[in-house]
């Protein structure tokens, strides 16, 4: 038998190279097929389509109240009032009290009080946090029962121990108003440009 010209042998050799890589590619894709690959691929456009799209009700996840204009405030304490008084008040009537100062007292300042007001502002998002949560349990419950509830009385009631004016131009004083404050500061400066300039260790 003759030798094939060396064309014909080219072509036979890379034929029989593609057959191999078909082969193989073809052992993958079976292999590709068995993992369900079509699902898993389904189920991650689904995913990134609920990232990409626009919440429908843009909430911050806490409220800065020194960032709010005017009108923001204004929304942010009709929120805050409304729960206080439709959640807050009516179902732990006790801790309401005692937060706020209504146990030896027919009336409060307590919305006179920028820290009070942070209080209840962070005792509200976790209340939403623990009951209105989709992702919620019972633990979460708990913990705010526990641990955040208690916690907010507590401050609530160390905000207010030493309040002694229900005036609005009671609260307006400057609590750092203080000669020795001021000292203080101005020492604690002076160890800051020390530290700075290589003069102080520590």
């Amino acid at each position: 038998m003759t030798d094939q010209p060396k064309e014909i042998r080219a072509v036979w050799e890379r034929t029989r190279a593609l057959g191999h890589a078909i082969e193989t590619l073809d052992k993958r894709l079976k292999a590709l097929e068995g993992q369900g690959l079509a699902e898993a691929l389904v189920e991650l456009s689904e995913v990134v389509q609920r990232l990409t799209e626009e919440p429908k009700e843009a909430k911050p996840s806490v409220w800065n109240w020194g960032a709010f204009n005017p009108q923001q405030q204004a929304q942010a304490w009709e929120i805050l009032l409304e729960w206080m008084e439709g959640t807050f008040r009516p179902r732990w009537p006790r801790a309401y009290r005692e937060m706020l100062g209504y146990t030896d007292k027919p009336t409060s300042c307590w919305y006179q009080h920028p820290d009070m007001v942070e209080a209840l502002s962070g005792l509200m998002a976790s209340y939403h946090w623990a009951y209105s949560d989709p992702e919620s349990g019972p633990l979460r419950v708990a913990e705010w029962l526990d641990r955040w509830l208690p916690g907010a009385v507590r401050q609530g009631q160390f905000i207010l121990q030493d309040c002694t004016g229900f005036s609005l131009d009671a609260h307006k004083a400057n609590p750092w108003e203080n000669k020795a404050v001021e000292q203080d500061t101005d020492a604690v400066r002076r160890r800051i440009h020390m530290l700075k300039a290589g003069e102080a260790v520590g």
